[in-house]
């Protein structure tokens, strides 16, 4: 029995979200049980706390394993299917809180920064952005459901199968002497470390209510990012930028690349629920350099590369943009620089 005795049942418990999510709630005294449809060997749980093999596509078998919980977070919704399921929630658990995406957002046209309220997508199509967006109407328009939405955008944090960073990470372990960014380096795409999404999905769990919330990192330039993970690192280098796209053979290739500028407005968690990070920018970073470089190491030791460990990157981009060092030495050797 923990000090409070409340519980707390995580849909996906052993991924990136779970994991984090199950040792803030475990720290807070909630008797947590985490749900997984394959169990991973790797998976470490936190002290008090068990997991459980569970397919949520027995629809029948998730709910019972649900019910009665003061804090259901499900980090694995991705379409109205799953909407559909949650809602049967309504009057059977004390929280719900459902990870969504700021890819619902419409656009373009976006405003900086997006509040919380701007319009979502909702064209008939079943990618992620289309699926994600479904799944919160749904919720949305469930009567008696204290379910939040939370917002992120491309998350970071440990025991992830993508970390955009490791662009940068990589750099400072290869000493390289400069970077090279396309589009003046002002490109702002939002990230979100997976401590602090933990953090407010505690505060969601305390204070039940049926809410949209933004969560992310500071709103920081890719030529801010480079030059923050560089100190976290220790490393310095150059930070060299030309206007434009990147080019072909991936000079100035980066994954925040995006035409807009994109911003979460995130001051409706600060109002309503008192939230501020549980990591700071830089202590994220640490984070994620901590543990990603001995799990890059790993696998170069098994034969394999950087690849293994983030293949959402390589899935996401390709193999082949993401450290074009030639064409970097190129560039800064030559006379249009």
């Amino acid at each position: 029995m923990t000090v409070h005795g409340r519980s707390a049942f995580i849909i996906g418990g052993t991924g990136q979200i779970g994991r984090a999510t199950a040792a803030r709630l475990a720290a807070a005294g909630y008797a947590v049980t985490l749900g997984q449809r394959r169990l991973r060997p790797d998976a470490a749980a936190p002290h008090g706390a068990r997991f459980v093999q569970i397919d949520r596509a027995d629809t029948e078998a998730l709910l019972t394993a649900l019910d009665g919980h003061d804090l259901v977070v499900d980090t694995v919704a991705f379409n109205p299917y799953h909407g559909a399921q949650l809602a049967r929630l309504a009057g059977r658990v004390g929280s719900l809180v459902v990870i969504s995406s700021g890819a619902v957002y419409r656009a373009p046209g976006l405003p900086v920064p997006i509040p919380e309220t701007w319009p979502t997508i909702e064209r008939e199509a079943h990618d992620y952005p289309a699926g994600k967006a479904a799944l919160e109407r749904v919720l949305l328009a469930t009567p008696e459901l204290p379910v939040s939405v939370l917002r992120t955008g491309v998350l970071h944090g440990p025991h992830g199968t993508s970390l955009d960073h490791w662009w940068f990470i990589k750099r400072a372990l290869d000493r390289r002497p400069y970077v090279v960014i396309a589009q003046d380096g002002g490109s702002r795409f939002p990230t979100t470390a997976v401590a602090n999404v933990a953090e407010l999905i505690h505060l969601c769990g305390e204070r039940p209510a049926a809410r949209v919330l933004n969560i992310a990192d500071d709103p920081l330039t890719v030529a801010e990012t480079a030059a923050r993970t560089f100190a976290v690192m220790g490393h310095e280098a150059e930070i060299v930028t030309f206007a434009g796209p990147s080019r072909p053979d991936g000079l100035g290739f980066h994954p925040w690349n995006v035409a807009e500028p994109i911003v979460f407005d995130t001051a409706r968690a600060r109002a309503e629920l008192g939230y501020s990070p549980a990591l700071s920018y830089d202590d994220a970073l640490r984070q994620d350099v901590e543990w990603a470089v001995p799990a890059v190491r790993a696998a170069e030791a098994a034969g394999g590369g950087w690849q293994d460990v983030f293949p959402d990157l390589v899935e996401r981009h390709g193999p082949d943009v993401w450290f074009p060092y030639a064409a970097e030495d190129a560039y800064l050797a030559g006379p249009t620089r």
